[in-house]
């Protein structure tokens, strides 16, 4: 909306010119005029001989003096001649007075500075209030617009069941989503679980499960299986002290949609096939050909502090299942919220 300053300004300009106007054609008006019947130029004769005598200064009838003083009368002597009649003075208007005079010149050259301050106001532009014109307020800086929202990780897709030694693993080993505002993160330690049962024992694993989750619920999550094969039906607590031997570690890593994620508030449930690598000493990592159905379901075990807090939860593979390990160190989640 445009301001009301150049209209208020135009009128008091306007009021001052009018006013100007009023006081100047006053003062015309009562200047001092001559007397009606003065006679511009007479002036005083200067001292001499005497002329003739000087001519009446009005016409006026001499039949009058020609019957009291017919021709062949006597001249009667200067002394005791009557005198012209002095001329009549018509009444002028009063000679105004001189204070009058100057109180309106004051007030003319007061409502010309008025005047003059009304233009000066218009030709600047600014506001009387002491508001800064239209061009210093178009000058500031516009706000920034907010960063846009970071695009999603494209991360490659993993083969749903890989020959074994197929090359190409482990391409996502070192990967992560960005957890951006909502986002979520979280590791679990588990215990021991049976993988396969065979003729004689079983190869059984204690599993640890990390994962990312970002805000749009894009998400990667990384398996490591260190396995043995042990005598017995069971998984043992401590496999080495159990006389299990070592059989290598297989890794798995699994993004989305191959990754099915459900988030229920602080808590999360992973769903997915994750096909499993090896990395042979000085080869490149190959695939084992075999690919586990696993569910991994993982929650705050305490309130969180400063949005992190111990972790419980459960891996499962068919109708085994490995729960988190009592240690707190181990198995953490945190909200990025």
């Amino acid at each position: 909306m445009d301001s009301p300053a150049p209209v208020a300004a135009w009128v008091v300009l306007g009021a001052a010119l009018l006013a100007l106007a009023a006081v100047a054609a006053g003062l015309l008006l009562t200047r001092p005029r001559r007397p009606v019947g003065e006679v511009v130029g007479d002036r005083p004769e200067p001292p001499g001989p005497p002329g003739p005598p000087a001519r009446a200064r009005w016409a006026h009838d001499d039949l009058p003096s020609f019957a009291a003083a017919p021709p062949g009368t006597p001249a009667v002597p200067e002394a005791e001649a009557p005198g012209p009649p002095e001329p009549p003075v018509a009444a002028g208007p009063a000679t105004p007075d001189p204070a009058g005079r100057a109180v309106a010149g004051l007030a003319a050259a007061a409502l010309a500075l008025v005047a003059g301050l009304a233009g000066l106001t218009l030709a600047a532009g600014d506001d009387p209030a002491g508001r800064p014109a239209p061009a210093a307020t178009a000058s500031a800086p516009a706000p920034r617009p907010p960063p846009p929202a970071p695009a999603p990780p494209d991360l490659p897709a993993v083969p749903a069941d890989p020959l074994p030694g197929e090359q190409g693993a482990g391409a996502l080993a070192a990967r992560s989503v960005p957890l951006g505002d909502d986002g979520v993160t979280a590791r679990l330690a588990l215990g021991g679980l049976v993988l396969e049962h065979r003729s004689v024992g079983v190869t059984v694993t204690h599993p640890s499960v990390s994962v990312t989750v970002g805000p749009d619920g894009t998400a990667l999550a990384h398996v490591r299986l260190p396995t043995w094969n042990c005598l017995g039906t069971t998984a043992p607590p401590d496999p080495p002290a159990a006389g299990c031997t070592p059989t290598g570690v297989e890794y798995a890593d699994l993004p989305t949609p191959a990754l099915g994620v459900t988030r229920d508030g602080d808590a999360l449930q992973l769903t997915g096939r994750f096909p499993t690598y090896t990395r042979p000493a000085g080869t490149p990592a190959a695939y084992t050909g075999r690919v586990y159905p696993l569910t991994v379901t993982v929650a705050p075990a305490t309130a969180p502090e400063h949005g992190e807090a111990p972790a419980e939860g459960a891996l499962f593979l068919g109708t085994e299942r490995a729960q988190a390990l009592p240690d707190r160190t181990l198995s953490r989640i945190r909200d990025a919220g």
